[in-house]
């Protein structure tokens, strides 16, 4: 089980995942401007954002070159 969490398959199924969750929250915050639903709208724009920033922040942590300063 611990394997799987290292696996680099894991990651890029997590990453991938915020990022599309991220993107999601960002049209459901369109949908709330449009409905006028403002107190959603800065709520949904902050979950949207911090999808977003999780899966860069992966992203980066993993990135080859941050792998070879580690060895």
């Amino acid at each position: 089980m611990i394997s799987l969490f290292k696996s680099s398959r894991f990651h890029n199924l997590v990453r991938w995942g915020l990022g599309i969750h991220g993107i999601i929250h960002i049209v459901e915050f369109v949908l709330n401007l449009y409905e006028g639903a403002w107190m959603s709208a800065i709520f949904t724009l902050l979950a949207g954002l911090l999808m977003i920033s999780g899966a860069m922040i992966d992203a980066s942590h993993h990135s080859e070159s941050s792998c070879k300063n580690k060895t």
